[in-house]
């Protein structure tokens, strides 16, 4: 089994310890090497406690994960370029965010939507409010290749928790275009079996790369975030795709990132479309 390795962003504030929580929890599953990594602690404490905070912090990881690979680090810079620098080479990064302020930074300075979108490495993003508990993984497919390695990603995750899968694919009806003086309208039924075929596609051959896999395909006529935040009530972790499209590379994240990080009650981990399923 390959070893994963995660990097934590830390600084003693309760979204970074939910976020601590559950990247322990992850670990003490699976194999895991884990790095807490703290952007510029003299700015949160005072210079001669911060071996104490980050030692602090490792012993509240242990205490989940007991023998899992853990250590910690003072790094200075910028955020959140500090972090994803020193997040660059590792598996996955995770964050916390406050739910009910989704705008404000769990780290001093730090936008966690900032952070999602200009990362190069798979990101989970933990709600401050999460509490663990069991359920299968939720993964969103685009009509786009967007979604393809978030797919992998997920279906790996549910692999390696013994846990279902759920592949969920929202469409809508097209809005009407004009030619000239005519509405071109689609049909719905047209519409929903083109969708259909879709999913069925990719749920075939998703079921053929992980034959073990238990995985249930929802179709849904809804806006994808209100698709998938009404499935996530019943999963464990949300998983969605993003190719970093915008006025400029990396430093935008789509409306559906947006909507689901900010709303979503479970951990959200969104997935650059550059990472490639060997990576995950």
């Amino acid at each position: 089994m390959t070893m994963d390795n995660i990097v934590v962003g830390y600084d003693g504030s309760e979204p970074s310890l939910v976020a601590l929580e559950w990247a322990a929890a992850r670990a003490a599953e699976r194999s895991t090497s884990v790095e807490i990594v703290s952007v510029n602690a003299s700015d949160l404490f005072d210079e001669t406690v911060i071996p104490d905070v980050l030692h602090d912090a490792e012993r509240r990881f242990r205490d989940i994960a007991k023998g899992a690979l853990v250590r910690s680090r003072r790094v200075t810079g910028h955020l959140p370029g500090a972090l994803l620098e020193a997040a660059e080479k590792a598996d996955l990064l995770v964050i916390g965010a406050h739910r009910r302020r989704p705008v404000r930074a769990a780290l001093t300075g730090w936008r966690p939507l900032r952070t999602v979108a200009r990362s190069s490495v798979p990101v989970v993003v933990v709600p401050d409010d999460w509490t663990p508990k069991e359920g299968r993984v939720l993964v969103g497919l685009d009509d786009d290749d967007s979604s393809s390695a978030a797919i992998h990603f997920a279906a790996r995750e549910a692999q390696a928790a013994g846990v279902g899968l759920m592949l969920v694919h929202a469409w809508q009806m097209p809005v009407p275009t004009m030619d000239g003086a005519v509405a071109v309208l689609a049909s719905p039924i047209e519409q929903k079996a083109g969708h259909r075929r879709i999913l069925d596609t990719v749920g075939d051959d998703l079921q053929a790369a992980y034959p073990g896999l238990a995985i249930e395909r929802v179709l849904v006529n809804d806006n994808p975030p209100a698709a998938l935040l009404a499935e996530a009530r019943l999963a464990s972790l949300l998983v969605i795709g993003t190719h970093h499209r915008g006025p400029v590379t990396g430093a935008i994240l789509g409306s559906v990132g947006q909507d689901t990080v900010a709303q979503s009650r479970i951990p959200v981990c969104v997935v650059p479309v550059a990472v490639s399923p060997a990576q995950t």
